[in-house]
């Protein structure tokens, strides 16, 4: 996988034998950082204080976190205020089932994937982060373009503008 500088990773899954499990199988040829979270609380406030970290993040989500007090939260219900929090974010659910995908459907806001967790998870997981990294890469190429573009046009503008003036001062 061709890398950015730096991607964090965040792995929330409120099963510690999961996290373990990512921590010591999750491998990809990158530049990148693991942090794993059995809270979703602890997830968002670590979210919240990365804010002005501008490297690419992808966050690995459980389809049902649960909390202290069986607060019982799904993925597709956290997509929003993470996305709030981050708008380049990108969020990859874990699910037991394959037809976890109709029930985001009527949600405006997406995730990225999702990948049943299963003994073929890593191998379906590696693509899809090559597919999210090249489509950021390509974003930020644009953006880079669009920059560039402004940038010549409004020294094109100067230079005219200074020739103009230049030249009513001359006459």
């Amino acid at each position: 996988m061709k890398s950015t500088k730096n991607i964090t990773f965040y792995c929330v899954d409120n099963d510690t034998d999961d996290l373990d499990f990512i921590r010591e199988n999750f491998k990809p040829n990158l530049n990148f950082n693991l942090l794993t979270f059995s809270s979703v609380q602890m997830f968002i406030n670590k979210l919240k204080s990365e804010e002005k970290n501008k490297n690419f993040k992808i966050v690995l989500i459980d389809n049902i976190i649960t909390s202290r007090g069986m607060n019982t939260r799904t993925a597709l219900e956290l997509l929003p205020p993470i996305k709030s929090i981050d708008k380049e974010i990108e969020v990859i659910i874990f699910a037991d089932s394959e037809n976890i995908e109709l029930k985001a459907t009527a949600s405006n806001m997406r995730p990225a994937a999702f990948i049943k967790k299963d003994s073929q998870f890593f191998i379906r997981l590696y693509p899809i982060i090559s597919r999210l990294i090249s489509k950021y890469n390509l974003k930020k190429k644009q953006r880079t373009v669009r920059y560039t573009i402004i940038f010549l046009i409004s020294l094109i503008v100067f230079a005219l503008l200074f020739l103009i003036i230049s030249n009513y001062i001359l006459s």
